[in-house]
């Protein structure tokens, strides 16, 4: 009678586990056979669609990201070599690093900074809400008041941008001259973790870019602030994806023979003796030493995830950096569609060109404004935060001939995947005054 109560117990306990079991990967599961795969056929299908966009200005497109981390961070393990091999997979021409400084006086350039194998890097800190690009030889001291610090460096020719622009910041400081319009740390800080690492466990090596885009949510509020700001003085938008690649669990060999764990935030987990039981999770090392990776945030899905775009006369950090400041750029979601080739502008009554966006212009000399895109979809003009126009179809071109009051004029391209319509690029303005 006893043994048959525990086999009925356990039975019991067996099946309730596996139920559980079931319930918590069922949706992983589901979005494995039958969501991603209908998401990558679908943005196959509109990745076939690209078309040649005309060469409008005399301005190259160069793609970019921008608050990257390397193991200069206290927080990554990111080298050089992961860096460089990311953004040449990703087709990306540069990266703006934004370590964070260790100690009271921040010397920059530090590390990394040049020309790396055809890949521009421009070394930069994030500390005390904002993302800083002083100019290539400088010191900054962090102990004096974080207004003073950006005063200092914008006085020296450098950029200062909002971080984490989901947080309170001194909006009124005249200094700062960008904030993120969009931060994939930001866009995860309101999800719940547990059925992402679930998704991640199914989906992390086939699916990565659509693990990744289960967290996003549209940043109304961000987008809002942005356009509040712009209404008073020119705050140039961008994109940070906040890459660290840390969001992972590694292990790599230590002179003496044992293993060294490490996990989230380059945290160092355990070290340990290699044994019969863990031996068989180990690996030849790769260029880094690591001899085990469960990658969850990599600098590859990242640098696709989300890029910025900047229309510049050279790949040069002169250049880069005086466009980035003047709004000669636009970002947009890379995985779903490379946006190179896209242009918004603005013409005169004889349909020339002059200005694109980030510039400013007086409104007796707008006849229209238009815009270009080497992929369809729905375009849609925003004045001073509201939406004015939407054009009636997925399109190539967009043009709007007014009226032309003054004001902050930006654009946002909309696609439709999953019979959802979801943002796929946003534009600088063009200021009308």
């Amino acid at each position: 009678m006893i043994k048959r109560i525990f086999k009925y117990f356990f039975l019991g306990l067996a099946s309730l586990l596996l139920i559980l079991l079931i319930i918590i990967f069922a949706p992983a599961v589901w979005r494995h056979w039958v969501t991603y795969p209908r998401f990558e056929k679908q943005v196959s299908e509109f990745q076939k669609l690209r078309k040649t966009t005309p060469a409008l200005t005399s301005l190259k497109t160069y793609r970019g990201v921008m608050h990257v981390h390397s193991y200069l961070s206290h927080d990554s393990e990111g080298t050089l070599y992961d860096l460089v091999t990311a953004a040449k997979t990703d087709g990306i021409n540069f990266i703006f690093l934004t370590d964070h400084p260790r100690y009271d006086l921040d010397t920059i350039p530090k590390g990394y900074h040049g020309n790396y194998d055809e890949i521009l890097i421009k070394s930069g800190s994030e500390k005390q809400g904002f993302d800083c690009w002083p100019m290539d030889s400088t010191v900054i001291n962090w102990k004096v008041n974080k207004d003073t610090v950006a005063k200092n460096v914008v006085a020296n020719g450098g950029i200062i941008f909002y971080a984490h622009t989901e947080e309170p910041h001194n909006w009124a400081n005249p200094y700062f001259q960008g904030m993120e319009i969009y931060n994939f740390h930001t866009d995860t800080k309101d999800e719940n973790l547990f059925p992402q690492i679930i998704n991640f466990i199914v989906n992390g090596n086939k699916f990565r870019p659509w693990a990744l885009r289960e967290m996003f949510d549209e940043q109304t509020a961000i987008l809002a602030r942005w356009d509040s700001l712009n209404m008073v003085r020119k705050i140039v938008g961008f994109s940070a994806i906040d890459a660290h690649e840390n969001q992972n669990i590694r292990a790599r060999y230590l002179k003496d023979g044992r293993i060294e764990w490490v996990g989230s935030n380059a945290h160092l987990i355990d070290t340990m003796e290699v044994k019969f039981w863990n031996r068989w999770l180990l690996s030849e090392p790769d260029s880094d030493g690591w001899v085990f990776k469960w990658m969850i945030d990599t600098y590859q899905s990242g640098f696709n995830y989300i890029t910025n775009y900047v229309l510049a006369d050279t790949l040069t950090i002169a250049s880069l950096s005086n466009n980035i400041k003047k709004g000669h750029l636009y970002t947009a979601f890379k995985s779903l569609g490379d946006a190179k080739g896209f242009l918004y502008y603005s013409t005169d009554r004889k349909n020339h060109l002059n200005a694109v966006l980030g510039d400013s212009i007086k409104s007796s000399q707008v006849n229209a404004l238009k815009a270009v895109s080497p992929l369809p979809g729905e375009f849609r003009l925003i004045h001073d935060g509201k939406v004015i126009n939407i054009s009636s179809a997925e399109n190539y071109e967009y043009s709007w001939a007014g009226p032309i009051k003054k004001g902050a004029y930006r654009i946002e391209v909309h696609l439709k995947l999953q019979d959802k319509n979801v943002p796929w690029l946003y534009t600088n303005p063009i200021y009308i005054y």
